[in-house]
């Protein structure tokens, strides 16, 4: 044993053959003190109101959190259950953790439908004629399923506040535009909102398409001269523009809408609280849709967006060229290359990806820059090029138009290509290091060729991790990735730091106990419809009061 904790017990002491719990030293406080606190912390307990209500517990099938705790710090034996934190006691704490989360989430949704809107939105056959005209092809179910949801919600007295999931390539650019010609035929603005400027413009260029002119579209970029500034400006003011396609720069607040009523935000980017209150700022609590190509997990999902409906598109367009992905060590670069130098003959273009910039000696990777070099040097014929997150925007955009027009054959990326990017003659993703992304990550960068007719291919280079990569390489559902994904690295590295922090929980682990989360989130709807949001508010008050209690030193 390492530093054990010695402590003398007396003949009869009551701890002699008991299971003992063992407490980490909190700041001054040592072990054995901790365990004198424990210990008189639960003989008081019972005494006190148990922190959910008696008829909530009855609907979570849970019983008091007393005995719970009881059981929890001084267990009469260690059963699997308990070890594996699935003991009714654990299941008790578990519960009254994710209630209180989902709760919270209904109350401050259930208080935004309380600010109707003072827009009606009707649907009649002149705009359901014209949105079948603006699609030059047929829709999949999942498509006309899908947005008769978004209608329902449209029509509603109050915000809709609404999250389009979707798998790489399932349509759901198509699907929003029916969602914003509801919203312009009925007299409102919308405003299209996009991670990066080369998505501002590639969804400008898609819209136009489709539209033909039918709408008046603008595009707000940081590109624009101080005249084409000013003119997006007034036409956003006095309403001419009916919709707008940029960054979050639009949530600026010299930025005024006449009649802004829906608001569609792009994937990849943090949109919470505050994004939210900037929009309802800029007209009358506009309706949100929000949009990811990245297929989450149901039981992340109900922790992530809580207070969201969800919209999920779950096929794909017909005609979708299947990707061959294959999983190749770095022996077999040569290979490989001239592979990739017979595809290029054929006029096909191609992306390589390596996961960082400078060299990391700790990491052991090849850096984009050295792999650079060396793809140009082995292709010395080519139009090579390079992009990554530290070019500027005007930059990584000149990049992406030559690439598209066929003036690059090799672009050699960091996944700054991973979201949205639609270049119909790229069918080779080449992926270097393929051990260092996340299965999510590699199935978004997979999603970035097979936009075309052209036969795809997907090429995974790494010497570590095979059979990880192998069942990558083996399945084509999102859903099915991202499930795997999360059940392998766990919610912090699937989502990163900075999403994930809003969702540590002391105990509950929303991969092993999402069956817990979604009968919390199902309990909560209840008490909100049942009750009202004023007991709801109680419920959260009181829940969260024993939380804070709970973490004091």
């Amino acid at each position: 044993m390492e530093s054990p904790d010695w402590e003398k017990f007396e003949g009869d002491d009551e701890a002699e053959g008991a299971i003992v719990s063992i407490y980490s030293k909190i700041g001054n406080i040592p072990p054995k003190a901790l365990r004198r606190i424990v210990a008189q912390s639960l003989e008081i307990l019972p005494s006190l109101d148990d922190p959910l209500p008696a008829e909530i517990r009855e609907a979570l099938h849970v019983g008091a959190l007393a005995p719970a705790l009881e059981q929890l710090h001084r267990p009469q034996e260690l059963k699997d259950e308990f070890l594996w934190r699935r003991s009714p006691s654990h299941r008790r704490v578990i519960l009254q953790e994710f209630f209180t989360f989902q709760l919270a989430l209904r109350v401050r949704r259930a208080t935004e439908e309380v600010k109707k809107k003072n827009r009606k939105i009707r649907i009649d056959d002149s705009i359901r004629e014209e949105v079948r005209k603006i699609l030059p092809f047929n829709l999949t179910r999942a498509q006309k399923r899908v947005p008769k949801e978004i209608a329902r919600h449209l029509q509603q007295p109050w915000p809709m506040y609404r999250l389009l999931q979707g798998d790489v390539g399932s349509g759901k650019t198509i699907v929003a535009l029916i969602a914003a010609m509801i919203a312009i035929r009925n007299g409102h603005q919308v405003a299209l909102l996009a991670p990066t400027e080369i998505l501002v413009e590639q969804h400008f260029q898609r819209i136009s398409q489709l539209l033909d002119h039918s709408v008046v579209l603008a595009k707000s970029t940081g590109s624009a001269t101080p005249s084409e500034r000013r003119t997006l400006l007034a036409g956003l003011r006095d309403g001419y523009i009916q919709m707008v396609v940029g960054t979050h720069a639009l949530l600026e607040e010299k930025i005024e809408f006449k009649s802004l009523g829906l608001a569609i935000v792009d994937e990849q980017h943090r949109f919470g609280v505050e994004q939210r209150q900037k929009l309802f700022a800029k007209g009358d609590t506009p309706d949100i849709l929000v949009m990811t190509a990245t297929p989450i997990p149901r039981s992340l999902a109900l922790a992530m967006y809580g207070d969201l409906e969800l919209s999920v598109i779950d096929e794909l367009p017909p005609g979708r060229q299947a990707i061959k992905t294959a999983v190749r060590a770095s022996t077999q670069l040569e290979r490989i290359y001239k592979f990739v130098e017979d595809e290029i003959e054929a006029k096909a273009q191609v992306y390589v990806v390596y996961p960082i910039i400078e060299e990391s000696e700790k990491l052991n990777l090849k850096p984009l820059k050295q792999g650079f070099d060396a793809i140009r040097k082995r292709f010395p014929q080519r139009q090579v090029a390079m992009m990554h997150g530290r070019m500027s925007a005007a930059d990584k955009e000149a990049t992406m138009q030559r690439f598209k027009a066929a003036e690059i054959d090799i672009l050699v990326s960091t996944t700054v290509i991973e979201v949205g990017i639609d270049v119909p003659n790229a069918s080779i993703m080449l992926i270097m290091d393929a051990d260092r992304f996340g299965l999510s990550q590699l199935h978004q960068l997979r999603g970035r060729v097979g936009r075309g007719q052209r036969k795809s291919y997907c090429i995974l280079v790494s010497d570590k991790e095979k059979e990880r990569l192998d069942l990558f390489a083996e399945t084509r559902d999102g859903f099915e990735v991202s499930e795997r994904d999360l059940q392998l690295r766990g919610p912090g590295e699937f989502l990163g730091t900075r999403q994930s922090g809003a969702l540590r929980f002391r105990m509950g682990n929303i991969v092993r106990d999402h069956e817990l989360m979604e009968r919390a989130r199902d309990t909560a709807i209840e008490v909100i419809e049942r009750d009202g949001v004023t007991r709801g508010e109680e419920i959260v008050r009181r829940l969260l009061g024993a939380e804070i209690a709970a973490t004091r030193d």
